[in-house]
Parts: structure tokens; C-alpha cells; sequence
């Protein structure tokens, strides 16, 4: 049996298949190119490559976007109508709990499937992605690191185990370790963006724009050509702009790099420039017509209701581009949604719905009331996904909030947090100034 580049015995006997699938591997773990276009070249090789079929599906359930539940269902159906060996048919189940919106039960068998087959890098990397989109922080930093027990330095992907482990870190507040292992890992490879994106998130949550800047600005050329995750490392950038207070250089970077193409509709791309968008809408800088563009290509997601992460973004989209009954029409789905008992639904009571509403009351001018929604939830959001540098756009708001509703202590108490966090931030320096007027006014 044949084995693929990290090790692992796949059911192809095709060496022309495998070929192509090692190829597919580099681009996921790079997120470089299309993995899916090289994963079908793999299956025209051999159409009974039960591996192919499943990474294909556990690739498309990673975008979150349920225009590719088709194809997703498609990959499930090819590859469970084939034998396969254990592992390859332990793939499969995990892909299907994903997509039938049972999150982290897929994640659970993913983790399970890296912890019996270490070398699985496409296990660990679906568990680590899955992890980040439910809020499992311990495990989000734990996966790669168990996994590091089946790698040697010099050996194929370890670079990316590093990566994947610096940002659970990250995540888990243990900055000096993520950013000493992410620096690791881009020495090993500078093209690995996930590892620039991990060092990037400790820079961003220090407020260290005087490091962070020149960190992703000077290594885009290793990292950026032909990269599917260049956007969001970008959207870093900007955040780090709008740290240093520099709104115009955010907004170019938003023209140039995080939307570049103001028709894509890209669900990640279209999260990041949404969440740019808003923050600079909170300091009353004006964005043109982007939040009208922006708007219109999450138009076919208004009745989505498939994660509520995503959902919350869509309607910072519509309340920016003055589209309040298409936010609320999304609101009505997540109410919709919430009735079911997927992981989404538990996502949507607990957290997306009073958000949601939070947002909506914020765009009607009832602050006090965005205060209180936004604060009541703000502490177990990571239930519904994202990093907590996304999750920053719930404590901008809450800030800004009661900044507008004259709610001087609250504001004062929202202030002194952010400046404590990122002493070197510049903009943090400045909400604290506003807010210690408002309380000696």
C-alpha cells in the first residue's frame, strides 16, 4: 500500500494519484493555490482514492459556507462507496458530523484520528481549524503539540506543526512562547502564512504596532503570492494601522489587499472586510461606498442560518451600507436556526442572537442597550467562534456604546481594560482619553 508524503498508508494503488495528492497536501497546509482543483486531479487518476474524496470534503467544510454543502455531499457519498482503510473511513465520519452541522463532534474525531495517527498532518489541521471556528482554545493549542511528538525537525511539515501550535498559544495568552514559535516556523518556511498569522495575533493583541508592522509588511513576498489566506494576514495589517491611528493606510490596505475585488464573495474575505469596515465606521471614518458593495455580495446569505459568526458580520455589512431590514432578516433566520439542535443553534442562542441584537440597538442609537447585550455575553463568545483579535470588534463596540450613552464609569472601566491589554497601542491611548473626558465632564 502506498503511503502518502507524511507517511500514512492510503487505499490508491495509483502512483500518479498519490502524486498529486502529496502536491494537494503542500497547498493545504500552505493554503496556498486550490487544493480542491489538485485533489481532483488526484481523482481523475484514480476515482477510488477514498482519502482524495474526503480530504476534498473536509476542505469544503472549513469555509462555513453553505453553498458548497453540494459538493460536500457529493466528496461523502463518493468516498463512503468505497472500502478505504480505517483511517480514511475515520475522515469520512468526521467530514459528515461537520456537515451535518454537528461541529464539535467532527472536531472531537479529527483530534481523535491526529492523536492515533500523529503523522495525519491533515487531521491535526482540520482539528486545529475546527477548534478555532468553536472555540476550543485548550485544544486549538494542544492538537499540534501532541503531534510534535511524531516530527523531527528536518521532517516534511513540521514547520506547520510549529505554526498551528503558536497560535494556540496565541489564543491561550501565552505570547512570548506563540511569537518564539512562530518566528520558528517561518525560518524553516517563509511561505508559511499560518505561522506569520500566529505572530501577527500577538503583535495585534499587545497593541506592538512598531514590530508588528514591519513583521508582516517585510515578509509578504514569501508569504502573500498565490496564498488563499493572504487577505486575512493582511487585515492584520490594517488592524495594526488603525492601532497607530493611521485610518487612511487601513483603508487602502482594505482597497488594495483585504478587497481587492469589491464583487468577491468569498465568505472569510467578506468576515474580515466587514469587521475592518465596522471599526472604522465606530471612529466615524468614512468608508464611500464599500459598505454598499460589501453588502450586496452577502445578499444570498441573508437566510443562510448556518453559523452565527458569520451571520453577526452580514449584518455589520447591512447596518453600514444602511440596510437595516436586511439585518433584521437575518436576525429572523438565526431565530429560525436556533430552533434546530446543531451546534450552530446552540451558537445562535447563546451568543449570535444577543450580539446580533446588540448591533441592530447600537444602528438605531439605543447604546445603553448595546452595553448591556454586548456585556452580558461578551465573556463566553469564543462559543461561537473566531480569535479574540475578531472578537476585539464586541469590545470596540461595547466601548463605543457607552462612550455615545454618556455611561461615564462603564466607559471609563471599558477603557482602562483596552490600554491595559495594549499599552503600546496608540489608538487604545485615545478611546481612554475620550472616555476620561466624558467622566470629567
Amino acid at each position: 500500500m502506498l503511503q502518502d508524503r507524511y507517511g500514512n498508508p492510503v487505499s490508491t494503488r495509483s502512483q500518479g494519484a498519490i502524486d498529486k495528492y502529496n502536491a494537494a497536501l503542500e497547498l493545504i497546509r500552505l493554503y496556498r493555490g486550490d487544493p480542491i482543483a489538485a485533489l481532483d486531479a488526484a481523482l481523475e487518476e484514480d476515482p477510488n482514492f477514498t482519502m482524495a474524496w474526503a480530504a476534498r470534503a473536509g476542505v469544503l467544510v472549513q469555509q462555513t459556507d453553505k453553498a458548497y454543502l453540494g459538493e460536500i455531499d457529493r466528496s461523502l457519498k463518493a468516498g463512503q462507496a468505497l472500502p478505504g482503510n480505517e483511517r480514511e473511513r475515520a475522515h469520512l465520519a468526521a467530514a459528515q458530523a461537520w456537515a451535518r452541522g454537528h461541529m464539535d463532534d467532527s472536531v472531537s474525531k479529527y483530534a481523535r484520528i491526529a492523536q492515533n495517527n500523529p503523522t495525519d498532518l491533515f487531521a491535526v489541521q482540520t482539528a486545529h481549524v475546527g477548534c478555532f471556528f468553536t472555540g476550543r482554545q485548550q485544544e486549538l493549542r494542544d492538537g499540534p503539540l501532541q503531534a510534535l511528538r511524531a516530527f523531527k525537525r528536518d521532517d516534511d511539515g513540521y514547520h506547520a506543526l510549529l505554526g498551528m501550535a503558536a497560535f494556540g498559544l496565541e489564543e491561550c495568552g501565552d505570547y512570548a512562547r506563540a511569537e518564539a514559535l512562530g518566528t520558528e516556523a517561518v525560518s524553516l518556511d517563509p511561505r508559511d502564512a499560518w505561522a506569520i498569522h500566529a505572530v501577527a495575533h500577538v503583535h495585534e493583541m499587545r497593541g506592538d504596532v512598531e514590530r508588528g508592522v514591519p513583521w508582516l509588511r517585510d515578509s509578504a513576498q514569501d508569504w502573500s503570492p498565490e496564498n488563499g489566506f493572504a487577505f486575512h494576514n493582511w487585515w492584520h495589517l490594517a488592524l495594526l494601522h488603525l492601532d497607530r491611528g493611521d485610518a487612511k493606510s487601513a483603508i487602502t490596505m482594505y482597497d488594495t489587499k483585504v478587497r481587492p475585488n469589491a464583487d468577491a464573495t468569498a465568505i472569510l474575505e467578506c468576515i474580515d472586510a466587514s469587521a475592518l469596515l465596522w471599526r472604522l465606521h465606530l471612529e466615524g471614518v468614512g468608508t464611500g461606498n464599500r459598505f454598499a458593495k460589501l453588502a450586496a455580495c452577502w445578499e444570498s446569505r441573508i437566510e443562510d442560518g448556518h453559523y452565527a459568526f458569520n451571520d453577526l458580520h452580514a449584518i455589520m455589512a447591512f447596518l453600514g451600507a444602511g440596510r437595516r431590514k436586511d439585518a433584521e432578516r437575518v436576525l429572523t433566520a438565526m431565530r429560525c436556526a436556533a430552533m434546530k439542535t446543531d451546534d450552530n443553534a446552540y451558537m445562535s442562542r447563546a451568543v449570535g442572537i444577543p450580539l446580533c441584537e446588540a448591533f441592530l440597538a447600537f444602528d438605531m442609537g439605543r447604546f445603553a442597550e448595546t452595553v448591556e447585550k454586548i456585556a452580558a455575553v461578551r465573556g463566553i463568545a469564543q462559543r461561537f467562534g473566531g480569535s479574540h483579535a475578531q472578537r476585539d470588534i464586541l469590545s470596540l463596540t461595547v466601548l463605543h456604546a457607552a462612550l455615545r450613552a454618556g455611561l461615564k464609569p462603564t466607559a471609563e472601566a471599558f477603557a482602562s481594560e483596552r490600554v491595559a491589554h495594549k499599552p503600546e497601542s496608540p489608538w487604545a491611548r485615545n478611546l481612554a482619553e475620550r472616555a476620561r473626558k466624558l467622566v470629567a465632564a
